[in-house]
C-alpha cells in the first residue's frame, strides 16, 4: 500500500503501537461469552474516545494520541472479530433448531398417522363397554384379559397424544427462540457495518497524525531497505514452496497442476471480496525495492474492509492455509489447470489445507496481519509458476 512509507517513520520512533486479537481462539466461546466480551469491548472504547477528546487538540501529545488512535484501531478489529463470531454462532444455533424442529415434525407425522389407524380401526370394529365386555366373557379369566386389554389400548391413545401436543408445543417454542435469534443476527449485522464504518473513520484520523509526525523524521532508508530484503526473502520463499508444489504434482510441461481434486479452471475468477474495489496497491507497481505480486483490496466507501469474508476466486483444493512469515495468515488454493491463487494478511482462516471448496465460498475473513500497515486482502494469481495480473481474469 502506498501510505506504508509513512508508517516505517513511525517505526523508526517507535511510537507505534500494534494489537492483534485472535479471532480463531473466539469459535470455542459461548454465545453468552461472546455477547459479554462485546459489552466489555465497548466499555473500553468509551474510555478511549475521552481520551482521544483529551489529546487531540494538544499538539505537544501528537505522539500519545497517534497511540490511543491506533488502541481505538485495535478495539475496532476486535469488537468487529467479535461481531463476526457472534454472528457464526447465530446463524449455528438457528440452524441447529431448524434440524430439531424438523426431527419433531416427523415424529409428529409418525404419531398422527399412528392415530388415524387406532381411530379408523375402533370406528370399524365399534366401541365397546366395559359391562359389554362383562356380559360377553366365557369366563372369569376371559373377562379379566379383555379388561385388561381395554386398559392398554387406553393409555397407549392417552400417551400418543401426550406425545403428539408435547412435541407441537416444543417446535412452537423453538420457533419463536429461532425468531428472537435472527432479529439477533440482523441487529449484530447491523452494529457490525457501524464498526466498519468507524473503524475507516478512525484509521483516516490515524494515518493523518502518522503523516505529520514524519515530517520530523529526517530518513527511514535504513529500515526500508530491512523491509524490502525480508520480503525479497520471503517472497522467494513463496516461490520456492510452489515450485516444489507443482513438482510434487508431476504435471506434464503446461498442463498445470494435478491437485485441484479433479477441477479444471478456465481462468474465469470472481472477485475475492465482495463489496470491497478499491484498489491500493496494482500488479507490478513498485513497492519496497521490488515489482507487486498481485493486487490490494482495501477498504471502500467509506467502509472498512477490516473483517469483510475473502471468497475463493474459482473452485479447487486449499493446498496451504496459515501462517506465512510476511504474508500473514494465507490462503492458496489450487484450482486446476494450472491456476493457483493466493490470499493474504487474513485476520483468520475459515478452510484448512487439503479442503474443496467452491467459488464463492467463504475461505478467510480480511485482516491486517504479517507485513501489512492498515487492512487489506493482498490477491495473487499464479499460472504454472508464473505471477499474472489478477486484473485480467475477472468476468
Amino acid at each position: 500500500m502506498r501510505r506504508k512509507h509513512l508508517r516505517l517513520a513511525a517505526l523508526a520512533l517507535a511510537v507505534t503501537v500494534s494489537f492483534l486479537f485472535p479471532l480463531q481462539g473466539a469459535g470455542a466461546a459461548t454465545l453468552a461469552e461472546l455477547q459479554q466480551e462485546q459489552t466489555r469491548l465497548e466499555e473500553e472504547k468509551k474510555e478511549n474516545d475521552e481520551k482521544l477528546a483529551a489529546l487531540k487538540d494538544d499538539r505537544d501529545k501528537q505522539l500519545e494520541y497517534k497511540n490511543a488512535l491506533d488502541s481505538q484501531v485495535s478495539n475496532l478489529e476486535r469488537q468487529i472479530d467479535s461481531l463476526t463470531a457472534q454472528i457464526t454462532a447465530l446463524d449455528a444455533s438457528i440452524e441447529e433448531k431448524n434440524a430439531a424442529i424438523a426431527e419433531k415434525q416427523r415424529n409428529i407425522d409418525e404419531d398422527v398417522e399412528t392415530l388415524k389407524e387406532r381411530l379408523c380401526a375402533i370406528y370399524m370394529m365399534g366401541d365397546a363397554s366395559t359391562l359389554e365386555i362383562l356380559l360377553q366373557s366365557e369366563s372369569v379369566i376371559d373377562m379379566a384379559q379383555k379388561v385388561e386389554l381395554l386398559n392398554i389400548i387406553t393409555e397407549h391413545d392417552t400417551k400418543l397424544i401426550a406425545r403428539l401436543t408435547e412435541d407441537m408445543e416444543a417446535i412452537a417454542a423453538e420457533r419463536a427462540e429461532i425468531e428472537g435469534e435472527k432479529e439477533q443476527v440482523a441487529a449484530a449485522r447491523g452494529e457490525l457495518e457501524s464498526s466498519r464504518t468507524e473503524l475507516a473513520a478512525v484509521q483516516a484520523e490515524a494515518d493523518r497524525v502518522l503523516a505529520e509526525l514524519n515530517q520530523s523524521v529526517a530518513s527511514v532508508q535504513a529500515e526500508s531497505d530491512r523491509i524490502a530484503a525480508a520480503k525479497a526473502d520471503a517472497d522467494k520463499a513463496v516461490d520456492d514452496w510452489l515450485a516444489d508444489y507443482y513438482a510434487s504434482q508431476q504435471q506434464p510441461s503446461g498442463g498445470g497442476s494435478s491437485g485441484s481434486g479433479g477441477y479444471t479452471s478456465t481462468g474465469n475468477f470472481t472477485w475475492p471480496v465482495p463489496g470491497f474495489t478499491r484498489l491500493t496497491t496494482r500488479f507490478q507497481e513498485w513497492t519496497y525495492g521490488g515489482y507487486h505480486r498481485g493486487i490490494d483490496i482495501a477498504s471502500t466507501g467509506g467502509r472498512s474492509i477490516y473483517g469483510a469474508p475473502i471468497v475463493a476466486a474459482d473452485s479447487g483444493v486449499v493446498i496451504k492455509a496459515g501462517w506465512n512469515n510476511s504474508y500473514g495468515n494465507c490462503v492458496y488454493i489450487d484450482h486446476g489447470g494450472g491456476y493457483v491463487t493466493r490470499y493474504a494478511h487474513a485476520s483468520s482462516l475459515a478452510v484448512s489445507q487439503g479442503q474443496t471448496v467452491t467459488k464463492g465460498q467463504t475461505i478467510a475473513y480480511v485482516g491486517n496481519t504479517g507485513d501489512s500497515f492498515g487492512a487489506h486482502l493482498h490477491f495473487e494469481v499464479i499460472l504454472n509458476g508464473t505471477l499474472k495480473n489478477p486484473m485480467s481474469y475477472f468476468s
